[in-house]
């Protein structure tokens, strides 16, 4: 009998870090570089934003991580290690990923594209334990989307998909979730909620994580560290409040922003007006 892989029941808490030295990224027939000389760490622990114009990079920097994209050599580590030394059920151990585009063609109910997270910690003809579906279980009333649990994932709104995938993310149990623009189908009630509990679970100490975003207020509010990519290079990383900046969101948006405090809070208007 196959022997399940041992930590399926807790996620892996180490000291994993997510690092970038010198990643560039230059695709055949490409003009210019997407990523150039890219290095920044992701230290456990926190929520960060990874932020930039469309075409910036930021969702070509995830890829890396996750192995879509092969990277040069040490270019690219998880807990000090070349990520291209990681099996996929090693690294799926480690980062769990939500893209920005669900398809809507699967003909899995909802409840069994959770359970797909649980792959990485079964062996090969392992079927879902009683353990998989409590975790199953428990990420989708988290993510408030038990109630679709027998529903075809295809039936699903581009939203309700979007929280699907969140909850298979959660699901996986890994020390990082990167989330490329997980908001972006949602309704402001759930875009709040998905924050909060991805904010909750990081200072929970559950998990740490980086998410694309593009709206401000919402990374004021919700994350605590912050990179900044333009053309492919790092224009400012550090905590929130010395990323965002008005000075530095004119220079990458091209928009002039007026900042606004209000319950101890800064909020970003944008001006009239493209600079």
């Amino acid at each position: 009998m196959t022997e399940r892989v041992e930590g399926v029941n807790q996620p892996e808490r180490s000291s994993c870090d997510l690092e970038a030295k010198n990643l560039t990224y230059h695709p055949s027939g490409a003009k210019e570089p997407i990523l150039s000389d890219v290095s920044y760490t992701f230290a456990r622990g926190h929520m960060t934003a990874l932020l930039g114009p469309n075409g910036s990079g930021k969702t070509t920097m995830l890829r890396h991580f996750l192995s879509q994209i092969r990277s040069p050599e040490g270019a690219v580590l998880i807990d000090g290690r070349d990520t291209r030394d990681f099996s996929p059920k090693e690294r799926s151990r480690r980062i769990a990923w939500v893209p920005q585009n669900s398809s809507g063609d699967s003909a899995f109910e909802v409840e069994d594209v959770v359970l797909m997270a649980r792959y990485p910690f079964k062996g090969m003809w392992d079927g879902d334990s009683d353990e998989d579906r409590k975790i199953a279980e428990e990420a989708m009333k988290t993510v408030g989307v038990y109630q679709f649990r027998k529903r075809d994932f295809s039936s699903l709104s581009g939203g309700e998909r979007q929280r699907v995938l969140i909850a298979r993310a959660l699901a996986q149990t890994t020390p990082w979730i990167l989330l490329d623009e997980p908001t972006s189908n949602l309704d402001i009630k759930h875009q709040i909620q998905t924050l909060q509990m991805l904010k909750e679970g990081v200072d929970a100490g559950k998990m740490s994580a980086i998410v694309v975003m593009h709206d401000f207020n919402m990374v004021e509010k919700y994350c605590d560290r912050a990179i900044i990519l333009r053309e492919g290079k790092v224009v400012a990383k550090g905590s929130v409040s010395e990323v965002l900046v008005p000075e530095i969101m004119r220079e990458v948006y091209e928009v002039e922003f007026d900042v606004v405090e209000k319950g101890g809070r800064r909020l970003f208007v944008p001006r009239s007006g493209i600079t």
